[in-house]
């Protein structure tokens, strides 16, 4: 069974749906069946194909993926389980309902297929304890988590008796064309993901409330310092449902053994319990840690005070000791003596601990664990990968001094003189052989893997340069990794990318890779560097940053050597000028690509005008007229348009025909390498852009655009200054079609107009707001 060409999925709720959503992604017949619906026989799965067109994020990687979705109901549509290869129940967490409907399968299905369950709750022995032994050779748990499309982890279950040749099949399709990350589990509580992660947030909460923390300080703290998402835990709780974490807690609770750590905090807080005894369900309801309102058009944030459970203004956290790490590690916050300090260090340590209790009950390999926080929870490194930069000797002797037992894992690998991770190879703990060599499969390479053991070339607090050796194309290579708060560019990011590209130069290095593991390949330029500059009016501070900024860029353009960006997640304003001006682009199905710089009263100034207008200026359609060419770019960046994928991507062409979609995060750093192979022997640089524009002209009729939305309220009032600003760089300024535009013509019109609009108070005003809430201010 090596391809799986049609999958009945059961369940069109949430997950059900998300799920079929992703199958669908995926190209393959899905046929997403639930209930029969008393208004229509198929209402429950269209209405839930309904939402899934809706989504937004969108759940589809491109609109036309949902013509593979097909609805149908339990009653009148079960057959379609006859000639399935793969069928996904994903319904109520009740076993009865399962074992009945699992017996309903097993009569029709096809001998060949594989049936699986998406299960976060109930154990794989339950679940089959009813099965005949031929469905328990084709059954197993496949655990997705929500959204589907972009949460990486699929954890996978297997049965004892479980079919070999399908398992490993199923594997790869989800792998290969689904872009999962598999870990494999044992079959024990809230397997690995949410065993580890849900304990993470209650310890997290529990030190918190008790040590009188505020909610929003704590989650600045439990958060991006620690390579965590921004929600911490209580903007996590609130996504999650509180309602719907009380009940995971109470799964838990049943299914645990007493002396498991976890039943120290698997009882809900107290204050949780008020929270919900108000019907305060977090932002599914009325509000719960934070609370959201509306007030004058504006969505305004408040936090929960829990001494008297009422809501209060809080401005956006800016922790001195949060600055700290970005630039020394995360030593600097876990060895502070401060609350904050001993906080996340509380937290951390406890999480640590957990994670080698839970070995090898969950599994014996320390990789697992991490990679099932990182893939499920989108933590930048694990529990273990944690423990690795902290140092295990210093994490001991420091357990030691506080009166705190050091768990028995831990004690182990001191006694035999291991670690979490071998610092000389690409070796790992494994609880069954001691330290093992790191097997990620085919394809498949890690910068974070290379990271543990290898020396960096050159780096600063905001990027670093990696040697890479392809030994399968005989090639050595540099990788220049970004690693500011969003991987915002700011110059020092600049100079270690241009410090890469003069080794490249220089060297036999066959060629250089843009590239990260964050979850945003770059959010942009850095809004920062510029508002600083511009509040102390330092036009000329600015210049020099946006000059060098455009300067590398073109540097890189033109290297006499191949340029590959990888990205993944946002590649947005500053970011996406950075790839798009490499040799060749290689994507991820899920990232974000997009010229958005008006949302913040600036337009791009690092070459995305340039860059786009030229795209457009070559296609055949346009290629006799710039002007027609310069007004679709008009709409694009002025809108600031985002492709949420690189299929939506091509449209706008933000995403070249040239350029590579990857499905599986894992394969970005592979297939970067193969690209430089196959362009390094007789690579020759690109065509130099030169444009022929009206000026004035041109410029005229995007004003006319401008008014036009105006009147139909579609623009508003400062909207129109930043347009007029973006039309003179696509009309090419103070020239006519009897002149030649070069490359660095549209650099220079590019700065000046960010310069010019950037003096403006409305311009801050915007960068202010968008810095300290995350918001785009209308004014």
């Amino acid at each position: 069974m090596s391809r799986f060409n049609k999958i009945v999925v059961i369940g069109a709720g949430t997950m059900g749906s998300g799920i079929a959503a992703h199958l669908a992604n995926s190209e393959r017949e899905v046929v997403l069946l639930d209930l029969r619906g008393n208004d229509s026989p198929n209402q429950i799965s269209e209405k839930a194909i309904n939402l899934i067109k809706k989504s937004d994020p969108p759940l589809l990687v491109e609109k036309s993926r949902l013509s593979h979705i097909k609805p149908g109901n339990l009653s009148d549509d079960f057959n379609q389980i006859k000639d399935a290869d793969w069928i996904i129940e994903a319904v109520v967490e009740r076993i009865d309902i399962k074992h009945q409907l699992y017996s309903q399968i097993d009569k029709i299905r096809n001998p060949n297929s594989i049936v699986s369950s998406n299960t976060s709750t109930i154990p794989l022995s339950v679940l089959t304890e009813e099965m005949s032994d031929s469905m328990k050779s084709d059954f197993c748990i496949t655990h997705f988590f929500n959204p589907v499309r972009f949460m990486r982890l699929l954890e996978i279950v297997e049965t004892p008796q479980i079919n070999v040749k399908k398992i490993i099949a199923l594997r790869d399709f989800c792998q290969n064309e689904l872009g999962k990350g598999i870990v494999n589990c044992n079959d024990t509580p809230g397997f690995i993901g949410n065993r580890i992660g849900v304990y993470a947030m209650q310890v997290a909460m529990y030190e918190a409330l008790e040590r009188g923390l505020p909610v929003e300080i704590a989650d600045a703290l439990f958060g991006r310092p620690l390579g965590i998402p921004k929600t911490g835990v209580f903007g996590l709780y609130d996504l999650i449902g509180i309602d719907l974490m009380k009940d995971v807690l109470a799964s838990f609770k049943k299914e645990l053994q007493e002396d498991d750590p976890f039943m120290e905090v698997v009882k809900p807080h107290p204050i949780v319990e008020k929270l919900l005894e108000k019907g305060y369900t977090g932002n599914k309801g009325p509000g719960g840690f934070y609370e959201n309102k509306v007030v004058d058009g504006d969505e305004i944030t408040k936090a929960l005070n829990t001494s008297d459970m009422s809501y209060y203004d809080f401005d956006k956290v800016d922790l001195p000791i949060a600055r700290r790490v970005e630039k020394e590690g995360i030593k600097a916050l876990l060895n502070n003596d401060s609350e904050y300090g001993k906080y996340v260090f509380a937290v951390i340590s406890k999480i640590i601990n957990y994670s080698a209790f839970c070995i090898p009950e969950v599994s014996s390999k320390v990789t697992d664990i991490d990679d099932a926080l990182r893939m499920g929870f989108n933590w930048h490194e694990g529990p273990f990968e944690l423990l690795n930069e902290y140092g295990l000797e210093n994490y001991i002797h420091r357990l030691q001094d506080e009166g705190s037992d050091v768990p028995e894992l831990l004690a182990t690998m001191t006694r035999l003189k291991q670690e979490p991770y071998d610092s000389t190879s690409s070796r790992s703990y494994n609880h069954e052989s001691g330290m093992k060599f790191i097997n990620r499969g085919d394809g498949i390479r890690r910068l974070g893997d290379h990271k543990k053991y290898a020396n960096h070339v050159a780096r600063n607090y905001a990027s670093t340069i990696w040697q890479f050796t392809d030994d399968i194309r005989k090639q050595r290579l540099l990788v220049c990794e970004f690693h500011t708060k969003a991987n915002a560019l700011n110059g020092d990011a600049m100079k270690i990318l241009e410090e890469a590209l003069d080794r490249v130069e220089s060297d036999d290095y066959q060629g250089l890779v843009v590239y990260n593991e964050a979850m945003n390949f770059s959010a942009g330029a850095d809004l920062n560097t510029m508002i600083d500059l511009a509040d102390k009016s330092d036009w000329n501070g600015i210049d020099r940053y946006l000059s060098h900024f455009q300067q590398v860029c073109k540097k890189m353009k033109y290297a006499s050597k191949p340029t590959i960006s990888a990205v993944a997640g946002l590649a947005i304003g500053g970011g996406f000028e950075v790839a798009c001006q490499t040799s060749r682009m290689v994507a991820h199905m899920n990232s974000t690509l997009g010229l958005v710089e008006t949302g913040v009263g600036l337009v791009p100034g690092g070459g995305g005008c340039k860059e786009l207008l030229w795209r457009w200026v070559q296609d055949p359609e346009y290629i006799k007229d710039h002007d027609e060419a310069a007004l679709r770019v008009f709409d694009i960046i002025g809108y600031g348009l985002m492709a949420h994928s690189p299929l939506q991507a091509k449209k706008h062409k933000f995403f070249l025909n040239n350029d590579v979609i990857v499905l599986n995060r894992d394969n970005l750093l592979v297939e970067a390498f193969k690209q430089v192979d196959e362009l390094k022997n007789g690579y020759k640089n690109p065509l130099k852009p030169q444009f022929c524009l009206s000026g004035p002209e041109v410029k005229e009729k995007m004003h006319q655009h401008l008014l036009d939305l105006e009147k139909k309220n579609i623009i508003f009032g400062y909207d129109v200054e930043i347009g007029l600003h973006l039309a003179t760089v696509l009309s090419g300024g103070d020239t006519d079609k009897s002149k030649t535009l070069t490359e660095q013509d549209l650099y220079n019109l590019e700065r000046q107009s960010l310069i010019n609009l950037i003096q403006s108070q409305k311009t801050r005003d915007r960068i202010h707001a968008m810095l300290l809430n995350g918001r785009r201010l209308k004014n």
